[in-house]
C-alpha cells in the first residue's frame, strides 16, 4: 500500500506539472495539435516516470542494536498497515464506481445503436436517434439529434465536426484520460487534465470544419443556435460541449507564433525537481575499518589538493630574478644606490622570451657605474 501510495502522489505531482505549464503558456494559443500531443505526453509521463526512482549510495557501519529498534517498532506498525488498508478499500471502491459508470454508459450507447441502428459511411457510422439532446461521436459512431429542428447546412457542419474528432482519433486520448481519472479519481487536478485534453479536441475539431471552407460565421451562429446538452456517455465529444464563447473567441484569434512551443523546455527542469524530491539513499554496508580507510583517503585527497594551492601560491609569489651587470644575483638588497647607473625591468613575454621559466616572475637589470 505504501509504494501505491508513492506512486499516485509522484503521478499526481507529474500531471500537475504538465497541467500547470500547459496552463500557464499554451492554453490560449492556436497551435492545438502542439498542444494535445503536449497533454498525451505528459498523461504518459505521469503514468511511466513514477515508476523510476533515483539512488543515492550512503555507506552505513552496521550498529547491533538496529534490529532490537526493529522489534520495538512493530505493534506501531501494525496500526499503520491497518489505516493502509482502509484508505485502499476506499481508492478501490472509488476506482470501482467509475469503472461501472463507463461500463453503463457504454451498454446505453450499444442499446441505442441497436434500438435506432446506423448507417455506414466511410470512416464512421451516422445514428440517428431523438433519445439525445445534442450530437456527438463515440468511438467510430456519430450520434445524431433527430428530433432537432435544424438547418441542412447546419446539419452538415454539425457532421463534419464530429467527422473531424473521429478522423484525428480523439477517443483514444479520451480512453487514456478517463483511465487515467479511474486511477486518480481522488486528485482534482486528474480531471482538470481531462478537460484540458476535450477543451482542445473542440478547438481541433473546430478548425477542421473551418478548414474545410465553410463560413466562419454561419458555423459560430450553428455553434450558438444548437442546444446544449450534457454528455451520454464520458467517451464522447460533443459539438455543444464545453464554453462555446472561448471557442468563438480561439476561432477568431490569429495563429500563435511557433516560437512560443519553446516553453515547454520548462518541463526539463520541473521534472527533474521532482526526481530529485523523491530521491532515496541506497544502503551500502561497510565496516569501521573501511569507514576510517575511506575518511583518510577523502582527507588524503584534500590535503593533497591543499597541498597543491599552496604550492602554486607560492610559485607565484616568487621574487624576480635580479642581475648586477650581467651576473644573477639573490636581491637588491646588497646593491648600493648610490652605484646604480641604471635600472631596466622586464615582464611577462618579454622576460621569459630572454630568460625562459625562470623570469616568468620578471626580471630586473641592474648596470652599475663601474661597467662605464
Amino acid at each position: 500500500m505504501e509504494a501505491l501510495a508513492i506512486y499516485l502522489l509522484k503521478s499526481s505531482l507529474c500531471a500537475m506539472v504538465f497541467l500547470g505549464i500547459y496552463w500557464c503558456f499554451f492554453k490560449n494559443e492556436t497551435f492545438y495539435h502542439f498542444n494535445r500531443y503536449f497533454l498525451l505526453i505528459g498523461l504518459i509521463g505521469s503514468v511511466v516516470f513514477p515508476f523510476y526512482t533515483y539512488f543515492y549510495e550512503v555507506n552505513v557501519i552496521p550498529d547491533s542494536g538496529f534490529p532490537q529498534f526493529v522489534q520495538n517498532v512493530k505493534p506501531a506498525a501494525n496500526k499503520v498497515y491497518g489505516w493502509f488498508n482502509i484508505a485502499l478499500s476506499a481508492y478501490a471502491t472509488g476506482a470501482c464506481i467509475l469503472l461501472i459508470r463507463h461500463l453503463i454508459g457504454l451498454s446505453k450507447i450499444k442499446r441505442i445503436i441497436n434500438q435506432y441502428g446506423c448507417i455506414s459511411a466511410k470512416g464512421y457510422k451516422l445514428v440517428n436517434t431523438p433519445v439525445f439532446k445534442s450530437s456527438f461521436s463515440v468511438f467510430n459512431y456519430i450520434i445524431i439529434d433527430g428530433s432537432s429542428e435544424v438547418s441542412e447546412t447546419e446539419k452538415k457542419m454539425i457532421l463534419e465536426h464530429e467527422l473531424g474528432h473521429i478522423k484525428q482519433g480523439h477517443w483514444i486520448d479520451l480512453l487514456a484520460s478517463q483511465l487515467f481519472c479511474m486511477a486518480q479519481w481522488f486528485n482534482p487536478f486528474a480531471w482538470l487534465y481531462l478537460h484540458a485534453i476535450k477543451q482542445n479536441h473542440e478547438y481541433l475539431a473546430d478548425q477542421a470544419v473551418l478548414k474545410l471552407g465553410n463560413s466562419p460565421a454561419m458555423y459560430r451562429a450553428a455553434l450558438i443556435n444548437h442546444s446544449l446538452g450534457t454528455s451520454a456517455f464520458t467517451f464522447a465529444s460533443s459539438f455543444s460541449h464545453f464554453d462555446k464563447l472561448k471557442r468563438i473567441n480561439m476561432m477568431r484569434k490569429p495563429a500563435s507564433a511557433s516560437a512560443k512551443k519553446m516553453a515547454a523546455i520548462v518541463v526539463i527542469p520541473a521534472m527533474a525537481f521532482l526526481f530529485w524530491i523523491f530521491a532515496r539513499p541506497k544502503v551500502k554496508p561497510i565496516t569501521p575499518n573501511e569507514h576510517y580507510a575511506t575518511r583518510s583517503a577523502e582527507i588524503t585527497a584534500k590535503d593533497e589538493v591543499g597541498a597543491k594551492k599552496s604550492k602554486i601560491i607560492k610559485s607565484n609569489k616568487l621574487p624576480p630574478l635580479v642581475y648586477l651587470d650581467g651576473v644573477e644575483i639573490e636581491s637588491t638588497d646588497k646593491v648600493n644606490p648610490a652605484d646604480i647607473e641604471s635600472i631596466d625591468v622586464l615582464k611577462d613575454k618579454s622576460a621569459t622570451a630572454i630568460y625562459g621559466e625562470k623570469g616568468r616572475n620578471g626580471v630586473i637589470l641592474i648596470t652599475s657605474k663601474k661597467a662605464h
